[in-house]
């Protein structure tokens, strides 16, 4: 028989490599790969799409990879039913959407960052009073310096509104199951593109609208 320290010491190994389990089944029960309102997600992506969530990110991705075959124009529609055929030597991406994604956000955790942005809000209408940004000229909503003033008055509240924006809390696009999705520009950056072939992109699209359905049930 193994002498009583021993004993003890075999114990309280085991009570802690328990301990240690449960905490890993109750971390893998909060991760987001687990949530039903995030599986269910995934299991409503078009066939040929996939859903992986890795380190505070989630990714609708398509399997196969796409050709590049060039970019849409501004103001040009997004979607287009004519087949742009991309040259052998097109580079080749993974096409994805990518969100960000953290536990479930508090109301107050929510009104803290709208009374936040609420301070940047002001702050912008403040700096366009300060550099009377409202007399410069404009073209198609552009301003449109005419002189050097108009000029060095625009790039300094380019500057400034650049640092009051860089301090804007973004905020959850929606609640799905335990968890806050983020959004971003960079979300969606790649919908700006033409890729061959099209049927891809009108995928994109169409995962976009699924997200956005999922956020406001």
């Amino acid at each position: 028989m193994l002498p009583a320290m021993q004993r003890t010491g075999i114990a309280l190994a085991v009570v802690a490599a328990l301990a240690a389990r449960a905490d890993a089944d109750r971390a893998a029960d909060r991760s987001p790969a687990r949530d039903p309102a995030i599986r269910s997600l995934g299991a409503a992506l078009p066939r040929g799409w996939s859903m992986t969530v890795r380190a505070g990110e989630l990714v609708l991705k398509r399997d196969q990879q796409v050709r590049i075959a060039g970019h849409y124009q501004e103001n040009a529609p997004s979607q287009s039913n004519i087949y742009v055929a991309a040259g052998f030597s097109a580079p080749e991406i993974e096409l994805a959407l990518r969100y960000r994604i953290e536990p479930r956000w508090t109301e107050r955790q929510i009104a803290d960052a709208r009374d936040a942005n609420a301070k940047v809000y002001a702050e912008l209408a403040s700096l366009r009073a300060r550099f009377q940004i409202d007399v410069i000229p404009t073209s198609k909503g552009r301003p449109l310096p005419s002189n050097p003033d108009e000029q060095q008055r625009l790039a300094d509240f380019e500057r400034a509104q650049a640092q009051a924006i860089a301090k804007l809390v973004a905020l959850p696009r929606c609640t799905l199951g335990a968890f806050s999705l983020f959004d971003s520009r960079e979300t969606y950056d790649q919908l700006s593109l033409v890729v061959d072939p099209p049927i891809a992109m009108r995928q994109a699209f169409a995962v976009v609208a699924l997200v956005k359905r999922r956020c406001g049930e």
